[in-house]
């Protein structure tokens, strides 16, 4: 396994009384129509042609079904089913498709006032957490044109790690305009497993103003509390 390549509900309201849970009427929201993308490059192209904009539900559409299909063949290349895990996660961090392509980004704007870092190009990994085993996947994909290449699995007993190393990294020590975010994880054999969790664009008008996100700290206090858990039995 290369190392370089291992990098990343809507809640409706209810109003509780002392007696009972009385429902709120819903606010009636316009749905709106999700587009039918034909031409996915030209599509892709004209998205991130600028750097920040207002976000499009085809696109969130189209994203969902390329991880879709990840998760499909981290199933298949692992010989797992959704029986064999209790719960399952999916890490996403810019990475060029192939040598020829440079990746580029996208600030999208929410309705609520929120932003997301989206890229034409992601090295997408799914961590499947199983009762005593954690598997995982990761695979190369162009959301360009649907690509999805360069596949590799893997899996490691919780009993049998024993060192993890989590770091946070900047490409440069004044004027930093990468964060990295990196868990190394070793194995009683010497194996080392890297899992490359973050690779955040610095901008002005988007950054992280928390150590961990909510996805990444749900990520690492899972693994640890299963490898801690695992050395009391």
């Amino acid at each position: 396994m290369k190392e370089k390549k291992i990098k990343s509900k809507s809640i409706d309201n209810e109003l509780v009384t002392e007696d009972d849970i009385v429902e709120v009427k819903k606010p009636k929201v316009k749905e709106k129509k999700v587009k039918v993308i034909k031409n996915r490059a030209k599509y892709t192209s004209k998205y991130f042609k600028k750097f920040a904009g207002r976000h499009n539900v085809s696109y969130d559409e189209m994203l969902k079904a390329d991880y879709n299909l990840v998760i499909d063949r981290a199933h298949q290349l692992s010989s797992i089913q959704p029986a064999d895990y209790t719960s399952h996660m999916l890490i996403t961090v810019p990475d060029a498709f192939d040598q020829t392509s440079k990746v580029a980004y996208r600030l999208d704007k929410r309705e609520d006032g929120t932003y997301t870092l989206l890229y034409d190009q992601a090295l997408v990994t799914v961590v499947f957490f199983g009762e005593d085993s954690l598997f995982y996947h990761q695979a190369n994909v162009d959301h360009r044109n649907g690509h999805i290449g360069f596949d590799v699995s893997g899996e490691f007993n919780y009993f049998d790690v024993v060192h993890m190393e989590t770091s946070i990294k900047y490409d440069h020590p004044t004027h930093p305009k990468y964060i990295t975010l990196d868990l190394e994880v070793g194995l009683a054999d010497g194996t080392i497993v890297p899992f490359h969790l973050r690779n955040h664009r610095i901008h002005d008008e988007y950054d992280i103003d928390v150590l961990l996100t909510a996805q990444e700290k749900k990520f690492l206090d899972t693994l640890k509390h299963k490898v801690r858990g695992s050395r009391e039995l």
